[in-house]
């Protein structure tokens, strides 16, 4: 039965089909009709039945009528995604996204023209059609109403030209950051039209939304390309081979915790010089550190080779004195340990400007930490840090970390500490310097139990051979 024929509570039937006794009758004739409402019957003469029953079959075509409208309605709503969904598909970039759909809605639902605006984008089809400045304006209105805006002439803010125009605010991401407008519908914008704009106006946020994630992707792919670039460069600017010195047996390596860090070594070999070895541990990480690395990294360098008579503590005075200001402008510091060996003396003369931990072992002997006397590069106008000798016969063992080591926690939080450190040392002390450092990186890698790792971890090991 067809809806709103099931609604009527009165029924109409034939004596002779349902014969129902009135009361005081004994019966009923073959052409009387009656009407009950299921309790009680009255009579009802032929003429009233016909016209129930028109006004029935009326309301039924009126039901089914608007049943129709409704399927037509939906229908084309339908098909309009469809079409939007279709041809939006192949289109990736959020500029190219938006052009596309502000040329699809104006053709799908008979506009002269469209606008959509997200952010600061603001893109129409066809071009030039309104003023840029004054649609940001009624963007700017609809989005602060949160809910569609509908002007038709001869509304006093609508310019020359302009008919009608129809404001749908954009859901995106959960807020509403985009308004599609539409423009001169011919005939205004009926309800049936609305409904459809709204529909598209959804659709098209998800299509937004869609490119947008896109555009965010390929910007990380773009970035995490780049990033690893910096990480090659930044490697390749370290040394690639060991200085080869008789009496040593030197490593070193350096591993970021980021794609890029903020730590340093190098070695630094002149001719009729002694050679020189240098680290550093520029404050932060990630790559605002390995930018200050760089400039850290080139002007000790350029200092170790060209100044007359360079030792370590000349080095770091001329390193301070060169970028104090850049520092402090740039609110970071430096940690920086600078060492210089003497083949013929068999000594090891060093500098440090606030670096630690440097651990020292003598032959036979226990391995101590080597406290700074200077403050980090950049931290004072002046240089504090003075020159130091060590005995470094063969057997004697120098370990320079960054604080990477030390300051590496397990799950539950604790710091390695330096006493693991020098623990450690004396446990491979009687091994190669490469067998040393892998020791040690081994053993924070086992303590930290999988933990990203939160620091640079950079290190040299210098050992005293025959």
């Amino acid at each position: 039965m067809l809806p709103g024929c099931a609604q009527v509570p009165r029924r109409v039937t034939e004596s002779t089909a349902a014969p129902t006794m009135l009361r005081g009758a004994s019966k009923t004739e073959p052409s009387d009709l009656v009407v009950t409402d299921g309790s009680t019957a009255w009579p009802c003469s032929p003429a009233m039945v016909e016209v129930c029953m028109r006004t029935r079959q009326l309301q039924c075509e009126a039901d089914l009528e608007q049943m129709t409208g409704q399927l037509v309605e939906t229908q084309d709503q339908l098909l309009a995604m469809y079409d939007l969904s279709l041809t939006t598909r192949s289109h990736l970039g959020t500029g190219e996204t938006l052009r596309h759909l502000a040329r699809e809605v104006a053709r799908l639902v008979y506009a002269q023209g469209a606008v959509l605006c997200v952010g600061p984008t603001l893109v129409q089809h066809p071009a030039d059609l309104i003023d840029e400045r004054l649609m940001s304006k009624y963007f700017q209105a609809a989005e602060q109403r949160r809910e569609d805006l509908l002007l038709s002439a001869p509304h006093p803010s609508l310019p020359a030209g302009i008919t009608n125009l129809c404001l749908l605010p954009i859901q995106i991401r959960g807020s509403i950051r985009g308004t599609l407008g539409l423009i001169n519908r011919e005939g205004g914008f009926t309800a049936p039209d609305l409904k459809l704009a709204r529909a598209i106006a959804e659709q098209a946020g998800t299509h937004i939304e869609h490119a947008m994630l896109y555009q965010e992707t390929l910007d990380q792919a773009r970035l995490q390309t780049e990033m690893a670039v910096a990480r090659k460069v930044q490697l390749q600017m370290l040394p690639q081979s060991r200085p080869s010195v008789p009496t040593l047996d030197i490593y070193a390596e350096s591993r970021p915790a980021l794609q890029v860090g903020g730590d340093f070594y190098d070695f630094v070999t002149e001719p009729d010089r002694p050679v020189m070895l240098l680290l550093g541990d520029v404050s932060g990480k990630g790559v605002s550190a390995a930018m200050i690395m760089s400039l850290i990294h080139a002007a000790t360098r350029s200092a170790a080779r060209f100044m007359p008579d360079a030792t370590p503590a000349s080095v770091l005075s001329r390193t301070n004195n060169d970028l104090y200001d850049d520092m402090t402008l740039l609110d970071a510091f430096t940690t920086a340990f600078v060492a210089q060996y003497e083949p013929k003396h068999g000594l090891m003369r060093y500098a440090n400007a606030g670096h630690a931990p440097v651990i020292y072992r003598a032959p036979g002997g226990r391995a101590q930490l080597l406290e700074a006397d200077g403050v980090p590069i950049g931290v004072l106008p002046i240089s504090l840090s003075e020159d130091y000798t060590l005995d470094f016969p063969s057997g004697a063992l120098l370990v320079v970390t960054t604080d990477g080591f030390s300051e590496a926690r397990d799950p539950d939080g604790a710091m390695f500490g330096y006493e693991r450190l020098l623990q450690l040392v004396d446990e491979f002390a009687d091994q190669p310097a490469q067998v040393i450092a892998y020791g040690l990186y081994g053993a924070v890698d086992g303590f930290t139990a999988g933990q990203p790792q939160e620091d640079d971890q950079t290190l040299i090991v210098i050992r005293g051979i025959v």
